[in-house]
């Protein structure tokens, strides 16, 4: 499976021309509840968030290959992105593992997740762009992913081009 998550407007998504097609796309800007911090996916309701909206079943922890399409916001993701990123907590365990050399969280699923790809768009400042550096390459050690892809662009129109 492959997820595409998003903070675009329907309007300027729709213009990229992505191909959607064996795409499950989510768009972080619809109306979804953040992450309330009350871990009932790791105790009360394993795997499965209790808030029970558009992100519940985005099986975010489930795909392949993702790809993240968010609007910079000081080197991370837009506050829809990272709230939909948060809604994936129970797709991992309260128990820990040493994987990269860093203290990760054990997964919950046995996922072969191939690729993360992160285009960020707007401006950014060398030390913006450093910060998405070190983020992404944490995405995806903690998500598990095998590689990496980041897009640091400055218009939303280029978008579509990355994405070919």
């Amino acid at each position: 499976m492959k997820i595409l998550v998003h903070d675009l407007n329907e309007e300027d998504f729709s213009q990229l021309g992505v191909n959607k097609s064996g795409f499950k796309v989510i768009n972080a800007s619809a109306a979804s509840a953040p992450c309330v911090g009350c871990f009932d996916c790791w105790f009360k309701t394993p795997g499965m968030c209790k808030t029970n909206d558009y992100l519940q079943n985005s099986e975010l922890w489930n795909s392949e290959e993702t790809v993240i399409i968010s609007q910079n916001c000081y080197g991370g993701y837009s506050e829809q992105v990272k709230k939909a990123l948060d809604r994936s907590v129970p797709a991992s365990t309260p128990f820990f593992t040493y994987r990269s050399w860093k203290i990760r969280h054990i997964k919950r699923y046995r996922v072969n997740r191939k690729q993360l790809t992160v285009i960020l768009y707007g401006n950014f400042l060398e030390t913006e762009a450093k910060a998405a550096e070190r983020m992404v390459e944490a995405n995806r050690s903690t998500m598990g992913f095998k590689k990496v892809i980041l897009h640091m662009i400055n218009n939303v129109n280029e978008i579509g081009q990355v994405l070919k």
